[in-house]
């Protein structure tokens, strides 16, 4: 596994912070969790119960501003185990597969009305 460091190195994809309801399947269970950044090649996902690295699933949110839901299939490429039962770091590095290019458009569109939320 990769150091932190080494995964922010590795990203291409500018992100932006969000609080944003998420839902998605993992097997037969309907989960949501919040996102807690969102870019273009997809986000980070707060959760207790992170899914295992490589998992593909299908998940829908809303960006803000946008009436319509992104509906598509992200994979799990890391991972931060919780370390306490509320701890907020929890979580996983969701990137998108099969992102329409209609939210690809909306998303970027919203990235580029809050340009002064940029992460590093």
């Amino acid at each position: 596994m990769t150091d932190k460091s080494t995964r922010i190195e590795q990203r291409v994809a500018t992100r932006i912070p969000i609080r944003v309801k998420v839902e998605y399947t993992r097997i037969a269970d309907f989960l949501d969790d919040y996102a807690s950044n969102l870019s273009l090649g997809g986000m980070f996902l707060q959760s207790q119960e992170p899914l295992p690295i490589g998992t593909r699933f299908r998940l829908r949110f809303r960006v803000p501003g946008q009436s319509k839901s992104v509906e598509t299939y992200g994979i799990v490429r890391w991972v931060i185990p919780p370390k306490s039962a509320n701890d907020a770091s929890a979580g996983m590095g969701i990137q998108f597969d099969d992102l329409k290019p209609a939210d690809q458009v909306s998303i970027d569109r919203w990235m580029q009305l809050n340009p002064d939320a940029l992460l590093p």
